[in-house]
């Protein structure tokens, strides 16, 4: 039997699901079998869709890292939208060349069409879950757009552009998601469509506040170029505030007291303090309108049909709960990656698997 056999590909989208670190995975166990193993599957898709992005080549031989610059990066993006174009078929209405998941011949056909491309052993199983639970094919060609994006990045210049990428990386997973759960009004019904886009922005824009600092150093940055203006900020200033190290180290008398100039010390202090009170307020800005995001996405929950509703309440919840504790201390997001503790996640878990199935915040 083939590597290309279904249950071959479903057992390898488990194990990259299993063995990944995210907020979203121990939220499967809450599902019936059948909705967890399909997004078990669904997660190894995006999770190999987003390294394409981040990830190195790996030479086979030798095990060691090859360059992977822009190009090399972009050549293995089209080759996915290819390869998954040739599973589900385009969005420009050409059918799919395999018809079933089952059809393994199909598939290493695939392989000779696509050498090299380690994501094809995923796409048997994700043709099953697309048939099986009916999911549209746009979603999950508008993540790989949204991958490109992180190839190549770019300044946002306002809210709207980066809310487009949100709905890109991370609404297009959550309608996917929400045909695998079901949902009790049609899934591009006006409320669910207007609650899921307010959730997927509240979710990414939380991601986007964590992870500011080192995204910096990756240079991407996506809070909008017009906001930083709006605060007084220029983007070297806004990075020299994220730049932990060089801020303590500024801030320090220097040792050598002979070169020491209080004036202009205090002087650079105060300007430093400047732009981290214009930081403050700007940071403060972003929390505020995410915080009506997370308001607009909860009518989302009694949406989603109940055997599904507590994956989405411990997403939702520890999405929530992260938001929060950035927004009790939003400088923490400058000393480090802000995270729940491992107790907060247990605690949650336990909370949706085994109390009442009841929408709190």
């Amino acid at each position: 039997m083939s590597d290309y056999a279904l249950q071959t590909s479903i057992r390898l989208c488990q194990q990259v699901s299993r063995s990944a670190k995210s907020n979203f995975v121990p939220a499967f166990s809450l599902l019936p079998s059948a909705k967890r193993e399909a997004m078990e599957i669904l997660y190894a898709y995006t999770r190999f869709t987003d390294d394409l992005a981040d990830q190195p080549d790996i030479d086979p031989r030798t095990g060691t890292v090859l360059p992977t610059g822009t190009r090399r990066k972009l050549q293995k993006l089209n080759q996915w939208v290819a390869a998954l174009e040739a599973t589900l078929g385009s969005l420009n209405g050409n059918k799919p060349l395999i018809a079933e998941p089952e059809h393994e011949t199909a598939f290493l056909a695939l392989e000779q069409q696509f050498p090299g491309c380690t994501g094809l052993k995923l796409l048997p199983a994700l043709k099953m879950v697309v048939n099986r639970f009916n999911i549209p094919r746009e979603p999950l060609f508008h993540l790989i757009d949204g991958v490109e994006s992180d190839i190549e990045p770019h300044e946002f210049e306002t809210f709207e552009d980066c809310a487009d990428y949100c709905h890109q990386v991370a609404t297009s997973v959550g309608f996917a998601s929400l045909a695998i759960w079901g949902t009790t009004e049609p899934l591009f019904s006006e409320p669910v469509v207007r609650a899921a886009k307010a959730c997927g922005i509240a979710f990414q824009w939380t991601n986007i506040l964590r992870d500011l600092a080192e995204d910096y150093h990756n240079n991407r940055i996506y809070l909008p170029q017009n906001e930083l203006h709006r605060y007084g900020l220029t983007v070297n200033q806004f990075g020299t505030l994220l730049d932990r190290k060089s801020w303590n180290e500024q801030k320090k008398k220097p040792k050598n007291l002979s070169d020491y100039d209080q004036y202009a010390f205090h002087e650079m202090i105060r300007r430093m303090e400047n732009f981290e009170e214009k930081w403050s307020k700007l940071i403060q800005f972003q929390l505020e309108r995410c915080e009506i995001y997370y308001t607009n996405a909860a009518p989302l929950y009694p949406l989603i049909q109940q055997d599904s509703r507590r994956v989405f309440g411990l997403m939702w919840n520890r999405y929530y709960k992260l938001f929060r504790k950035i927004q009790e201390n939003p400088l923490q997001i400058v000393h480090g990656k802000v995270q729940l503790t491992k107790f907060q996640k247990l605690r949650l878990l336990f909370r949706w698997k085994c109390l009442p199935a009841k929408w709190i915040k």
